[in-house]
């Protein structure tokens, strides 16, 4: 077991959860929704359980409260665009839930909230100059573009059209081939300064080449596993690379 699991509990549900409201954002349903809460809810959900990692990881909450006293910290700059994230989300549920619609603008004021979030992440482990496998570029795109691929992924669960536009497809392939060249380039540092990138190769393979394998298939036929498969794919994948990114830290 790795000894960062909190953190990578809360960047990878996290992540997602941001990375899901971003495309609510971009790609909007053209139809009316039956449960339009349900991916607010999803999102909401995520979050507050990846939030449970930063309180594990502080291991008491005071330490917790006594973080959020240092706004140059990375972990309490994590908290407060976590906290914002999740208001706008039990906003937006709330609002879908009794107009039976996401407002446009609420929707997209908790994106950008949920972009700055991916970067927080990034950000808060490059400058850990500790751990010189983390200490690099590539960090930052490796979170930032892994939590996008992971949303647009559950989003084609959660909106049924998704995979059917042409628009969304070419922009999950576009994202998913970006995320695999960060992939190609973080695990070749990794190896560069002694550390193992086996499973951040192996993050590549299942991410970048099965969820574009599958991205392709359903414009070819579709059929309803598809969608399931490419969540399958996405999302293993990038729990692969990012196990693999923690364990750098491991002496």
């Amino acid at each position: 077991m790795i000894s960062e699991f909190p953190l990578f509990v809360f960047t990878t549900l996290g992540g997602l959860s941001a990375g899901l409201v971003m495309a609510m954002a971009l790609f909007p349903p053209t139809e009316k929704q039956e449960r339009p809460w349900l991916a607010p809810l999803a999102s909401l959900v995520l979050l507050g359980v990846g939030m449970l990692g930063v309180l594990l990881h502080l291991k008491r909450p005071a330490l917790f409260l006594l973080a959020l006293r240092n706004p140059a910290a990375g972990i309490a700059q994590e908290a407060y665009c976590g906290i914002v994230l999740g208001v706008l989300l039990l906003v937006l549920l709330i609002v879908s839930w009794r107009k039976g619609e996401a407002p446009k603008v609420l929707v997209w004021i908790s994106a950008a909230v949920g972009l700055i979030l991916t970067f927080i992440m990034g950000f808060a482990y490059v400058v850990n100059v500790g751990t010189a496998a983390w200490a690099n570029w590539t960090t930052v795109p490796l979170f930032v573009v892994g939590d996008i691929a992971m949303g647009l992924a559950l989003w084609a669960i959660l909106s049924k059209e998704s995979l059917g536009n042409r628009t969304f497809t070419l922009a999950l392939i576009v994202v998913l081939a970006v995320l695999a060249v960060v992939l190609l380039l973080t695990g070749l540092h990794f190896a560069a300064v002694g550390n193992n990138a086996l499973l951040i190769f192996a993050g590549l393979i299942v991410a970048g080449a099965g969820g574009i394998a599958v991205t392709v298939a359903a414009q070819k036929s579709s059929a309803s596993w598809q969608a399931g498969a490419l969540v399958a794919c996405v999302l293993v994948g990038v729990c692969l690379s990012r196990w693999g990114f923690y364990a750098a830290s491991v002496l």
